[in-house]
């Protein structure tokens, strides 16, 4: 039984709460937020609430902290459990600067614990089994990556902090997803440049975080991509597009599907093993653009994100366990995933801000 305590309850980190009260193998100790949150949630599943963030790492039952805290916390939050001890779960973005990433991760190593990723897409069945096609070469020769995550954003009554550039590190980094993806499957670029800004949401109701960015890469093996992100399109989509030299990919999360193109025809994979998540990423499309949609505090996530999320803290408490990580999860572990995606979304927020193409330092 692994003892866990979960800090952030907002849209996210609520639900982490219950995912963990359901599991057999976890027992939820306690919540913390600053806010009213906590409170909600240790009512709703009947565990404690911490009065402090200390008080949670200084619990000796604890043995495991999930980091759910809004993004410009996670560094030191995730460097709070390390000292503490306890394993830690960091829900994406794993921070937002490079070197801070770079700090977490040898911190948890050097404190000899468990440290895991919320890189959720690992979990959906039609992205591993493209990533399996991909690893397998039956794409060939990787040429190009094209990323589509966009929308339009409407005023709000009340701004929350994920529209607020520096505490959410803005769509490269609070939509990380994508970038993480394309580090999985070809690498981190050598050389980014990217273009936009704020163009569409100033003034009352609406945050400072750029609302387009367009950006190009060069990867390596010559290979090349190309990303658009935002909430300054009103003609919005959520796609990925993989091209290799024997095969090429769309992977379309509104239709909740991935169709393969090779030059004996068309295969259509489904991008989840359930109907019930496929008609939920439907519905979130048909109300909302999923494509650059924010959770709340109060409301559950639609039932494709709750699979995933679930399956990735039963193999987050597995491991910690002393199960074996399976093959293809690693990088969720060792700290891979974690710096690289966000080595990526710096580089691209850096050539925006700069306005000339930035190049990986390493």
């Amino acid at each position: 039984m692994v003892r866990i305590g979960v800090l952030g309850c907002g849209y996210f980190g609520a639900e982490f709460a219950r995912a963990v009260k359901e599991m057999e193998e976890a027992e939820l100790v306690s919540v913390y937020s600053p806010g009213t949150g906590a409170g909600l949630v240790s009512r709703e599943l009947g565990c404690e609430r911490a009065g402090s963030i200390q008080e949670m790492m200084e619990d000796g039952r604890i043995q495991a902290v999930i980091v759910a805290t809004p993004n410009y916390l996670h560094h030191e939050h995730v460097l709070m459990g390390a000292e503490a001890g306890k394993h830690i779960f960091c829900e994406k973005p794993f921070a937002l600067d490079l070197e801070d990433a770079r700090e977490m991760v040898k911190a948890c190593k050097t404190a000899g614990i468990t440290l895991m990723v919320g890189h959720i897409m690992h979990f959906y069945p039609g992205i591993w089994k493209l990533k399996a096609m991909i690893d397998g070469g039956e794409f060939g020769k990787l040429l190009s990556m094209h990323i589509q995550r966009t929308g339009w954003e409407k005023r709000k009554d009340k701004v929350s902090w994920k529209k607020m550039q520096d505490q959410s590190g803005g769509h490269l980094f609070h939509h990380i997803h994508e970038l993480d993806l394309l580090q999985w499957m070809i690498g981190v670029p050598e050389e980014i440049y990217g273009t936009g800004g704020n163009l569409g949401h100033q003034g009352s109701g609406f945050g400072d975080e750029d609302d387009v960015l367009l950006l190009t890469a060069r990867l390596p093996g010559d290979a090349v991509a190309s990303m658009e992100y935002g909430s300054g399109f009103r003609t919005g989509n959520h796609m990925i597009r993989v091209n290799g030299s024997l095969a090429g990919a769309v992977i379309d999360f509104q239709a909740a599907q991935i169709r393969i193109f090779r030059d004996e025809g068309e295969e259509r994979l489904s991008l989840f093993e359930d109907e019930e998540s496929e008609t939920a990423i439907r519905q979130l499309f048909q109300r909302t653009d999923g494509g650059i949609s924010y959770g709340s505090p109060g409301e559950r996530p639609p039932q494709y994100i709750l699979s995933a999320l679930r399956k990735e803290l039963e193999l987050f408490v597995q491991v910690i366990q002393g199960e074996a990580i399976p093959h293809g999860y690693e990088d969720l572990f060792d700290g891979t995933s974690a710096v690289r995606s966000v080595e990526i979304a710096q580089m691209g927020l850096r050539s925006r801000q700069e306005g000339r193409p930035v190049v990986r330092s390493c």
